[in-house]
């Protein structure tokens, strides 16, 4: 059909318009609308805060104590970290989050999900293409009625467009699949974010553990070369027999050999913190982990809708979002298929002519594809995607599940440290007093030499039970700031 340019154009548009609006118009969402699922779980996460903590045990980020259970008004879930007070931690969490391999890798994957997303997106829109061709033709003089050879010249240029009216849907939930991939992708790198921020900060704690139990050896190394010198003394004086010396040895000995293998342990650590770090040659100085400050304890009776804030569970949904919209689009898979097609554009035998209205062609066309057989391909698609929907959902109840439960073991940790702190504060004060006494007493010859050993391991024990402790304590809060996926607030009034 020929036509004039500008006619040719209103036509041409007004053609694709009209059809394009009666499929949007027209157009449904089959399929199962997403609705969250219902897991039963506990209104509360069952938390004790009746321990009461000696004076000065504990520290919340003001600086008052929190032994009576009592939290900031709100705590920060982006940077929880930063509740220890550490500036050194607080570096190497921020080079983590940086530099680290496993961000990087989910900043890539995200990337991909969204360029993955705008794609599906795509479809919701025309193509528009550009196509251009020349002919040039001859004929032999046997073809040509005049007995003359002819030679002719063909060019063509124009716009194709093609679109497909979502009169079912297919496109927009195959759209709502791909969001919702790119948003659990999101999710997943937040996860990765959350737990390599944990896994420094347990490891730097592990590390601060292992200074807090050097100097603790160091000392205990000390004291035993002080009651070495007592004892050759005692043995130069006549006073004990040469036994006491050699228990002395021993024991002085046995301290060093256990300073030495915490020295090569804290290497160890110290280049596991440089890996996630991305600082191979890092080197931190020793500080007494009895110095950090302990982050709050939560109050009692918090809501389990805290795990809503844990990415890992947000994740899992957005992928059952995204399973149960591929339900949509296998549904629509058996419903006819509309496609709309158009070409605008000039066709002459010359090239000057491109520019007269007489060249100009159009065409606008509605295409339908009807699915009749297809061996079973469609409903084995169809129960793929229900199959699929119900191994993620079976996935979300699980995920939940082990959040609820990781909660409450990160709850009963911090807590029966705590208790634990409590005892072993009492046993390093009494076996401190039992240790002093009994040197004092070796010296005025009251005791022998294995009242003193005896003292000195138990002190020495005490000490190194307390330090333990306290990094399960640190480490506890840590792993309860990872499960409820950064922190709590505390409950409005």
């Amino acid at each position: 059909m020929t036509q004039p340019l500008s006619s040719g154009v209103r036509t041409w548009v007004r053609t694709m318009l009209a059809l394009s609006i009666s499929g949007v118009l027209s157009g449904c969402l089959l399929g199962p609308d997403y609705a969250r699922p219902q897991v039963d779980l506990p209104e509360r996460f069952n938390a004790q805060t009746s321990v009461t903590a000696p004076p000065g045990a504990i520290i919340s980020p003001a600086g008052a104590s929190s032994a009576s259970g009592s939290t900031p008004a709100a705590v920060a879930l982006a940077d929880w970290w930063t509740l220890f007070n550490d500036p050194v931690l607080n570096d190497l969490v921020a080079n983590a989050q940086k530099n680290n391999a496993d961000v990087q890798i989910a900043v890539a994957r995200l990337g991909q999900a969204q360029a993955l997303a705008r794609q599906a997106g795509a479809a919701l829109y025309p193509t528009l293409n550009l196509t251009a061709s020349g002919v040039r033709a001859s004929t032999g003089t046997a073809v040509s009625a005049s007995g003359v050879g002819l030679q002719t010249n063909t060019s063509q240029v124009g716009l194709v467009t093609s679109y497909e009216i979502d009169v079912w849907g297919r496109v927009r939930r195959n759209i709502e699949s791909a969001t919702a991939v790119a948003t659990a992708s999101q999710y997943e790198q937040d996860s990765v974010r959350l737990t390599i921020s944990a896994l420094v900060t347990n490891t730097y704690l592990r590390l601060r553990a292992l200074d807090a139990q050097t100097s603790v050896v160091s000392n205990s190394v000390k004291t035993r070369e002080n009651s070495l010198r007592v004892a050759q003394a005692k043995l130069d004086g006549g006073l004990v027999s040469p036994i006491d010396v050699s228990q002395a040895r021993a024991a002085k000995a046995a301290s060093e050999a256990t300073l030495s293998e915490l020295t090569r342990q804290r290497a160890i650590v110290q280049n596991q913190l440089g890996i996630l770090t991305g600082q191979l040659q890092l080197s931190l100085a020793p500080v007494d982990l009895r110095g950090l400050p302990i982050p709050p304890i939560p109050p009692a009776g918090i809501p389990s809708t805290l795990l809503e804030s844990r990415p890992d569970v947000n994740r899992v949904e957005q992928e059952l979002t995204a399973a149960n919209a591929r339900i949509g689009v296998a549904t629509a898979n058996f419903f006819p298929t509309l496609s709309l097609t158009g070409v605008f554009g000039a066709q002459s035998v010359d090239f000057s002519a491109f520019l007269s209205g007489q060249s100009a062609v159009w065409s606008a066309g509605l295409g339908l594809l009807q699915p009749i057989f297809s061996g079973g391909s469609l409903t084995a698609r169809l129960d793929f995607a229900k199959a699929q929907q119900q191994e993620v959902l079976g996935n979300y109840v699980k995920v939940v599940r082990n959040a609820f439960g990781e909660v409450g073991d990160a709850l009963v940790s911090v807590h029966q440290t705590l208790q634990t702190e409590l005892f072993l504060t009492e046993q390093v004060a009494a076996a401190t007093k039992a240790q002093e006494l009994a040197t004092v007493r070796y010296e005025a010859g009251y005791v022998d030499y294995l009242n003193v050993l005896e003292a000195q391991r138990v002190q020495n024990e005490a000490n190194l039970a307390f330090v333990l402790n306290r990094s399960l304590r640190l480490q506890a809060g840590v792993d309860l700031f990872k499960a409820l996926g950064g922190g709590w607030n505390k409950p409005t009034p």
